[in-house]
């Protein structure tokens, strides 16, 4: 039976004209070219080459098999190129869904990064309610979302990337700007901008408030921490977000300060549970973590 070995020495010795320049090729000895031709030649029951003043000369059925062995080869060849592409990232489509949170802070300068180096890629994103984001991977319509809530979903795997408090926002001439931390008691009757009740973290500063016997004087209600931001701009109150979006309105004018008691933010990434993670998502959520814990600094011990 014809074998690969048989046929790559016989297109070697096509393409060089010579048994040396061929074994050379392929990394082996003369002999062993020559070998694999004779078997190749008694298994077709042809000549494939004569011997004219020292050359090699193709006999016409060499010259007929040697079209289908091109063909094949350059099947072949594409198949191997697609694989070096898709190893070294040189290929492919990334589909994610992200909370507005990190869509607006985090990502834009990490996917222009992560697109520069690997040109290839085409990145699609799309911003959503971390609920929203949820479903979206749960019914596998992207590679991976990134969320800011707690989940328990057979249909999702969860990867926690970062923890960290929320930040207290307000622009910088309150009088609370000039306190290097905001306590809860500092909030007594302080016009405030409250996340949505589908906030997971709702219920926990809801909590915080009340076990504190502290009163806020709850101006607005949104559903997104970059609208909040923005409505603190306009002067509607001070509001608790997350430490990511605080970093980035940090830019925009606003301050930002720790607050206490803590409540904690958790970031995490979701895969379909059930579709094996790419080679290029673990890449892409690898530098997702890192850029958070470089923007928000090492946990407290």
């Amino acid at each position: 039976m014809i074998n690969l070995r048989q046929i790559e020495a016989f297109r070697a010795v096509m393409v060089q004209k010579t048994i040396t320049r061929a074994a050379q090729t392929l990394f082996v000895s003369q002999p062993a070219v020559s070998r694999l031709i004779a078997d190749l030649e008694h298994y077709v029951g042809f000549s494939l080459f004569k011997r004219h003043k020292g050359r090699l000369i193709p006999t016409p059925e060499a010259l007929a098999l040697y079209e289908d062995v091109e063909r094949a080869f350059v099947g072949l060849d594409k198949i191997t190129d697609t694989a070096r592409e898709i190893r070294e990232f040189r290929t492919g489509r990334l589909f994610l869904s992200c909370m507005p949170a990190l869509a607006l802070s985090l990502l834009p300068q990490l996917i222009n990064d992560f697109s520069t180096r690997h040109p290839g890629i085409t990145i699609s994103l799309q911003a959503h309610s971390s609920q929203r984001v949820l479903e979206w991977v749960a019914t596998q319509q992207c590679d991976a979302g990134l969320i800011g809530m707690s989940i328990n979903d057979p249909a999702v795997s969860l990867v926690p990337l970062l923890n960290r408090p929320l930040r207290l926002v307000m622009p910088p001439l309150h009088p609370l700007a000039v306190k290097p931390e905001v306590h809860i008691h500092d909030l007594e009757g302080e016009p405030f901008v409250s996340l949505g009740q589908l906030q997971d973290v709702r219920p926990i500063i809801d909590k915080a408030f009340q076990d504190a016997q502290v009163k806020r004087h709850m101006r607005v209600e949104t559903q997104l921490s970059s609208v909040a931001c923005e409505l603190v701009i306009a002067g509607a109150g001070v509001s608790l977000i997350d430490p990511a979006t605080a970093c980035f309105y940090d830019q925009r004018g606003l301050v930002s300060r720790p607050f206490y008691p803590e409540i904690p933010f958790q970031y995490s990434a979701v895969l379909p549970a059930f579709r094996p993670v790419s080679r290029l998502v673990e890449e892409f959520l690898g530098e997702v973590q890192c850029r958070l814990e470089s923007l928000l600094g090492p946990s407290k011990p």
